[in-house]
């Protein structure tokens, strides 16, 4: 008889502490507070061992060079930010790439603006 592995699913204090650090992030927008998120991410991914965790505003999958990858749930097409009117592009604009998923002829970069808004465009090349 075969064994079976037990995965366990993400406890809602790690869902949350998830959520924070996106929150945090986006609210602070510094170095070290996109390092914490980053890692903290990572690490609620490799402790479930979990290939996507879906979170509010946005999915979470580990990359292959061993980041993380940050999939928006909300598209855009303009230039500003959906939620606020933040523009994408200003020199001092609110909104930080969070991920790039690059593509042959267009890439998909994840935007998170800093009132908390979290979405993706398509930038073509």
């Amino acid at each position: 008889m075969k064994k079976s592995t037990i995965y366990l699913f993400p406890t809602i204090e790690d869902r949350s502490a998830a959520e924070t650090a996106l929150e945090v992030f986006l609210t602070v927008q510094n170095a070290a507070a996109r390092n914490i998120m980053l890692s903290t991410l990572k690490s609620i991914l490799t402790k479930y061992r979990l290939t996507k965790l879906n979170l509010e505003k946005c999915t979470i999958e580990p990359s292959t060079s061993g980041y993380v990858i940050i999939k928006p749930k909300k598209y855009i097409t303009g230039r500003t930010c959906p939620s606020c009117g933040e523009n994408l592009y200003a020199l001092n604009s609110g909104v930080r790439i969070l991920s790039i998923c690059e593509g042959n002829t267009s890439d998909i970069v994840t935007y998170g603006c800093r009132c908390g808004e979290i979405f993706g465009k398509v930038e073509t090349i």
